[in-house]
């Protein structure tokens, strides 16, 4: 069992809004949605995002549903690609959101005993009385 102070010793801290955010590389998704923007000159539409949503959800549930391997991989990474581009639509800036529920869920998973409950199909229950992920000033 990982104690919540272990993970305080290996860098995972509740998030604070002093963070510096971190800068974006070429294989960040949004520095690639952005750049796909820019090249395509295509204007930020929600509504369009959200229909490749689905219908990237539906492709990959497709390839999910006949055990493929690499051809799921490519429909996942175009879903990512697609809610990239929906954030980016909405003004959002995604990368930012996921970290910080990253370092919120690393807290989460402990609870007060110090332990790690799982359900029985091995999700990872959260620590209801740790605070939530504050994402107010993304959006």
């Amino acid at each position: 069992m990982i104690t919540a102070e272990e993970l305080n010793q290996m860098g995972y801290e509740y998030y604070s809004a002093e963070d510096e955010p971190k800068p974006l590389s070429e294989n960040n998704p949004l520095w690639m949605v952005r750049e796909f923007s820019r090249i395509t000159q295509q204007l930020p539409n929600p509504a369009l995002y959200a229909a490749l949503i689905a219908e990237e959800h539906g492709e990959w549930h497709s390839e999910y549903l006949q055990d493929t391997t690499t051809e799921q991989l490519k429909e996942l990474a175009d879903l990512v690609y697609v809610t990239y581009g929906y954030a980016l639509a909405k003004g959002w800036d995604l990368t930012e959101a996921v970290y910080r529920v990253h370092k919120n869920n690393i807290g989460r998973c402990i609870q007060p005993d110090g332990s790690i409950k799982r359900r029985e199909d091995g999700k990872i229950m959260k620590n209801p009385n740790y605070p939530k992920v504050d994402l107010n000033d993304l959006v």
